[in-house]
């Protein structure tokens, strides 16, 4: 009796500490798209005598816009306006001017892609199956000043996962979630601002 149930425990440690390994091939690895890549922001304009700029924000979440998401990221994308040098304030309410820009970031999924079966399937297989999964990121800059025409520049952007026992991107290091996303959405911002510099006139 003794020796069956030494054998049970056994078999019992070692389904355990298999399901503990092909979990592990399961932890999501995640990746920045390097096509967009960094924006030398000593390369904008830059006005002589800046001016203050109304900054209309919002996240969204496949068209729908998300409060939460809106909550958490605008922060990010004030320090990133405030960081350029094209303006000398940064505000949530109307401006003198009546400069405006308006910046929206939407997490669209790619089509063809249905990022929940891929991750559902991976799941089933145990990680044997993996899948990468694309984040893209769609963001858009309408910069409005009274008297002249709207501008308007779209910037995209794609963050990698890759989930269970696939190939990773070639020659994309992994990095933590939290710091892949901020350098999505500050790549994507710096190469908004720098295009919307480019073709406004803001610098004057």
């Amino acid at each position: 009796m003794r020796v069956i149930q030494a054998k049970r425990l056994l078999a019992l440690t070692l389904t355990m500490a298999g399901a503990l390994s092909l979990s592990a091939c399961i932890v999501p690895q995640h990746y920045v798209d390097p096509k967009l890549g960094e924006t030398q922001m000593s390369g904008l304009k830059k006005p002589t005598d800046p001016q203050p700029i109304q900054m209309l924000f919002e996240f969204r979440t496949k068209g729908v816009a998300n409060a939460r998401a809106t909550t958490a990221v605008k922060p990010r994308v004030e320090a990133e306006l405030a960081k350029s040098g094209l303006f000398s304030a940064v505000s949530a309410e109307p401006v003198a001017s009546g400069r405006k820009l308006a910046i929206s970031i939407d997490n669209v999924e790619p089509e063809g892609q249905r990022a929940g079966q891929k991750g559902f399937v991976t799941g089933l297989t145990f990680g044997l199956d993996g899948n990468t999964i694309s984040d893209d990121y769609v963001c858009t800059f309408t910069y409005l000043e009274p008297g002249h025409e709207p501008v308007t520049q779209e910037v995209r952007h794609t963050l990698y996962t890759t989930v269970g026992i696939t190939n990773p991107p070639k020659g994309l290091t992994p990095a933590p979630l939290a710091d892949a996303f901020a350098t999505v959405i500050r790549q994507a911002l710096d190469k908004g601002l720098a295009e919307i510099d480019q073709a406004s006139d803001i610098a004057q």
